[in-house]
């Protein structure tokens, strides 16, 4: 138990690598300038923030980006460094070692995630005059991102293990499943993480007032559930693909090709 723990440790520290660092900060300075900017010109009411600024930059491109960044180098950067056939045959069950290493990232990538909600906000507050306390507006939708971030962050892990290229097989993912298919009409978009997101996020907004718009023409409004079943989508999300994850790295022979 000592060995897997450090590993835990390990591999937590070995995701503390630089530009993935940067990536997040300039994502979360892209997104700040927007909030600044826009609240400079008109202040920022509580439903055009939620719309404008969490449903769909934070929640649509933020977090499965961060997610995919994180995700895919779970096993990525032991590809990268020639270690991986060393890591499977370490006196450790296999799956337990792809157990260690998605829960290694796990709390960065939360960290991440809560931490440029909570910026975001503080900018729409201090900058657009957000008519809500801080911390109400971020600690509503902290269900919403840590549920979201898990579901996306299993996924892309278990794309690490199953694909050498992940990467770019999980930007194709997110640009034509999370960003088409979830936002055409009827079931289709029901495929995406982002859809069940979104219903946690506006059932979430309920305690702030504030509901789907309804201004919009019929074919194009949003049809959510309701957000406990949201909820239970994403956390049985999570659970079967990092079960799969497990038991696709236990299977797998893999090749450090030089």
């Amino acid at each position: 138990m000592s060995s897997w723990f450090y590993l835990v440790y390990f591999s937590f520290r070995r995701q503390l690598r630089p530009r993935r660092l940067a990536v997040a900060l300039l994502l979360f300075i892209l997104i700040s300038v927007v909030v600044a900017v826009v609240g400079v010109e008109r202040s920022w009411s509580t439903e055009h923030f939620i719309e404008f600024i969490i449903g769909r930059p934070f929640c649509r491109f933020f977090l499965p980006v961060i997610a995919l960044t994180f995700g895919t180098a779970v096993l990525g950067d032991e590809r990268e460094d020639k270690t991986l056939v060393y890591l499977s045959t370490r006196p450790l069950p296999r799956w337990s070692l792809f157990l260690a290493k998605v829960l290694g990232s796990v709390p960065l990538v939360l960290g991440i995630s809560l931490g440029t909600l909570l910026g975001i906000c503080a900018t729409a507050v201090v900058a657009g005059g957000l008519p809500l306390p801080l911390l109400k507006v971020a600690w509503v939708f902290v269900p919403t991102v840590t549920f979201g971030v898990l579901a996306y962050l299993a996924f892309f892990s278990w794309l690490g293990a199953a694909f050498r290229n992940s990467t770019l097989i999980g930007v194709a993912y997110v640009f034509l499943v999370e960003f088409f298919m979830g936002s055409v009409p009827g079931v289709l978009k029901q495929v995406s993480i982002s859809f069940y997101i979104r219903s946690m996020l506006y059932d979430a907004a309920g305690e702030l007032g504030v509901a789907p718009r309804e201004d919009v023409p019929e074919l194009f409004q949003l049809e959510l559930i309701e957000g406990i079943d949201a909820a239970l989508v994403l956390v049985s999300t999570a659970a079967g693909f990092l079960a799969l994850g497990m038991y696709w790295f236990s299977r797998r022979e893999y090749r450090d090709l030089t």
